[in-house]
């Protein structure tokens, strides 16, 4: 969608609200215009976004045909209704640490293969021997000088 349209639509959408503040007149429907008054423009739409929540924003976007996302925090997306119901977090075993953990599942769902996580995530250093020596080369007793002086 080219931004004069996208433009109009957000326009149109904010005076639903009584926030189009002049967003509708012709001279914000050029990119020309857009550009010539972009300061205006950013403010009445930033009056606009802080007056709803992420989530008012992106159902509304989404009903207007504007792409549209926002930045949630871990405890918002722990709480996502969305997540919860598809099954998107899993819980997995630490036995080292005698708990389980929620890990976050798979990014898309597939009918045929279904994705799963199978181990825990590896603990800190739980493979330093074999990336470090059996990857990069180095020998034990460098990996026990990288030990000794805290590298690793």
């Amino acid at each position: 969608m080219e931004l004069p349209a996208a433009m109009k639509r957000l326009g149109e959408w904010m005076d639903e609200f009584g926030m189009a503040q002049g967003l509708l007149d012709e001279t914000y429907q050029t990119p020309e215009g857009i550009q010539e008054h972009k300061e205006e423009l950013y403010q009445a739409i930033a009056n606009f976004y802080k007056s709803m929540t992420g989530e008012e924003l992106w159902h509304g976007a989404a009903k207007i045909g504007l792409p549209w996302a926002f930045i949630r925090s871990s405890d918002e997306l722990m709480d996502d209704a969305h997540l919860k119901d598809r099954g998107f977090y899993v819980e997995v075993e630490h036995p080292e640490l005698g708990r389980s953990f929620i890990y976050p599942g798979a990014a898309v769902t597939y009918n045929g293969s279904p994705w799963q996580i199978y181990r825990r995530a590896p603990l800190v250093g739980e493979h330093n021997q074999e990336v470090l020596c059996g990857e990069l080369g180095l020998s034990k007793a460098d990996l026990a000088v990288l030990a000794e002086s805290g590298v690793v």
